[in-house]
Order: C-alpha cells, then structure tokens, then sequence
C-alpha cells in the first residue's frame, strides 16, 4: 500500500494520540464536508440526484490494505479496493492537487449529479476525513482512452481491435460528446469542464462505453451569461481553445474545442494537436510523435491520408464518406474563432448521424 501516501495512519501508541487521530478526522470531516455542501448548494441546491455515501478513514484503509491494481488518469490513478464485499475504484489525490484551481469538492458534486449517466463514471461516496477527500466509484474493468489510443504494450491487438474499431470509435466519441452536452445544458447555468483529454476518459473494456470522469477544473458560467473571463489559464497544453489560451476568455465553446482535439486523436490514433499561427493565418495539424515535429497545412491535408490505417484496413473505402464528414466536423470544432465553432449539442447530433449511417452499411453488408 506505499503508494497511497498519506493515507495510511500510523498505529497510535497511546489513548491520547488515537483521540488527536479522530479529532484530526473529525475536524477535516466538518471542514470538507461542508466545502461538499457549499458546491451542492451552488450546483443543485443541495439536491442531489444521487444520494453521497460517507465513508470513513477506516472503510478505506480497510478497502486498499491488499489492493495493487491501478488505473492511470490525468493528475494520478485509481486504484482497485473492496467495500461492502464489491469492487470499487478509489481515488485519491496528491498533495499539490488541491489548490486555487483544482476544486476536488466540485469534482464530488458534479459527478455525483451525473452518476445516472452510462458515460459517467459513476460516484457510490467519498471520505472527508483525510485531509484530501478521497473518491469511491463503481468498478469497471477497463482503460484510458490515453492508454488505448497511445500506449502499443498495454492490451492485447485482439482487444484493441475490438475496441478501437471503427465503430467503436464513433461511440466513444459520442459518449463523450453526449456527456459534455450534459454538463453544458442541465445545470442552473452552464459548466465548463476545462480539460477534455483522453486521460480524462475512461472505456469499459466489456461494453465498450466511455465515460467521463476528474471535474476538479469546471467552472459555472455566471446566470445569464455566456462567457467569463479568469486570471489564469487551466487545462492540458494541445486541448486549449485560442481564446482561452490569449485571452482567458471562458465559453461552452472552449470544450468543443478541446473534443475536436479529442475527436482527431480517434480519427488517427496520433498524438496530433492543432495549432494556429495567427501571423500567417495559417492553421496547422501538429504531430508532436513525429522526429520532425512536422506540421501539416489542414486545408491541404485529405482525411484518408491521415486516417488509423486499421480503420482502413478494416472497412476500406466504403466508409469514406464517413471519415470525410468526421474530418469536417474535427476541422469545424477546432476552428480558431469560438463563434465559427458548433455548440457540442450540435457535435452530438452529427456523430448520431454518422453512426447511424455506419450501422445501415454494416446491416446491409451482412
């Protein structure tokens, strides 16, 4: 258990070290569980869609004693534990995590709103009485889409393929889009996730379904606006949106950037990112893989030569129609002006209809 640093408590060697143990738990279970209710408030009104379950710091202890497996996400990993005789996933969180941006309280709030959600991880509680809160979600066999998409050593090819199909693909990209959707349109005021990446997806290796997870870096546009402006810039280099980036102007349409980021990672399976170089007027797909560093013009660039070749070896030209219009849709959602980009309700829709168009041509193939 040494890498869950900070959470294991040492054995107390009197009384009086085991009551300033519990009032150290007792005082951080006030003081973060009160921070949890002020982010419900604010989200919800402190009604929650799914009721949070409390656990204590001996239910975790107790859940990771033997517990080796990990998943890795962005900002760290979860690890696999046992509570009320099930598997869960547990999560915590390093020492440098909590700070002026990273808001682990909203994390718990907003992902306990969306649990109902099949593209959502989904929250069963927390503990508040480590000094860092700690995360239980349901359990699920399965793997980044970082992993899945970059590292060669980490499936099996059969696996792999099965999971990056083309098919494949077009789900995962539109659960993704759909939960985004979610997050922009159900709440009092719309939230910005701020650090759409792959690391930031999970896929369930059994369904194949994505979800989303870590909202530590959203924030709520202010009640009848549409942007807000913040001091500093948060998010993942090569997923940030120009004005963002320039300006630290905020926006729904800064998510629907960082998902055509995404959305071009699924349609390669390269490292790719967008880069725009507004002295030229030029708009560039980078590869940063590349010994180069070669940048690709997009206006020159033709889908089928930039496409996984396994997506190609899988389908061949029949599916060209389809990759043509999810390159269009990649290209419209990293547009370097926000206005000129789509809302992601309209990316969802689009990626329904080029997944519809996929089905019928393998219904009428076979």
């Amino acid at each position: 258990m040494q890498f869950i640093k900070g959470l294991t408590r040492k054995k107390q060697s009197s009384s009086s070290a085991s009551a300033e143990t519990r009032k150290k738990e007792h005082d951080y279970y006030l003081e973060n569980g009160s921070a949890v209710l002020e982010e419900l408030l604010a989200l919800c009104d402190g009604n929650c869609r799914i009721p949070i379950r409390y656990f204590t710091a001996t239910d975790i202890e107790r859940a990771i004693k033997h517990s080796e497996n990990k998943l890795y996400i962005a900002d760290g990993h979860m690890v696999t534990g046992s509570l009320d005789k099930r598997l869960v996933f547990i999560r915590t969180f390093p020492g440098y995590f909590r700070n002026h941006f990273n808001n682990i309280f909203r994390d718990i709030a907003i992902t306990a709103q969306m649990s109902h959600l099949k593209n959502v991880l989904r929250l069963v509680g927390c503990c508040i009485e480590f000094e860092e809160p700690v995360m239980v979600y349901e359990y699920v066999e399965a793997t980044s889409l970082y992993a899945l998409l970059f590292e060669k050593d980490n499936h099996d090819d059969e696996t792999r393929k099965s999971l990056l199909s083309w098919g494949s693909r077009l789900r995962i990209a539109h659960k993704v889009a759909s939960a985004v959707v979610f997050l922009h349109t159900e709440f009092t005021t719309p939230i910005i996730h701020r650090d759409l990446k792959p690391s930031n997806v999970i896929v369930d290796q059994n369904s194949g379904v994505a979800k989303l997870l870590n909202f530590s870096l959203s924030v709520s546009l202010p009640q009848g606006k549409l942007e807000v402006v913040k001091d500093v810039v948060c998010g993942t280099y090569g997923y940030v949106a120009p004005e963002y980036s320039e300006w630290c102007m905020i926006t729904q349409k800064i998510d629907v950037y960082s998902f055509g980021v995404i959305l071009l990672q699924l349609l390669t399976r390269r490292n790719m990112t967008t880069l725009h170089l507004k002295d030229r007027d030029m708009y560039y797909i980078v590869d940063p893989s590349d010994s180069d560093f070669k940048m690709l013009n997009i206006e020159e660039i033709h889908v089928m030569d930039i496409a996984d070749p396994a997506i190609l070896e899988e389908h061949g030209i029949k599916i060209r129609q389809q990759l043509e219009d999810c390159w269009d849709l990649v290209k419209k959602c990293t547009a370097y002006k926000g206005e000129e980009r789509p809302y992601m309700i309209e990316v969802a829709k689009e990626l329904s209809r080029i997944h519809h168009c996929f089905r019928a041509l393998t219904l009428c193939r076979n």
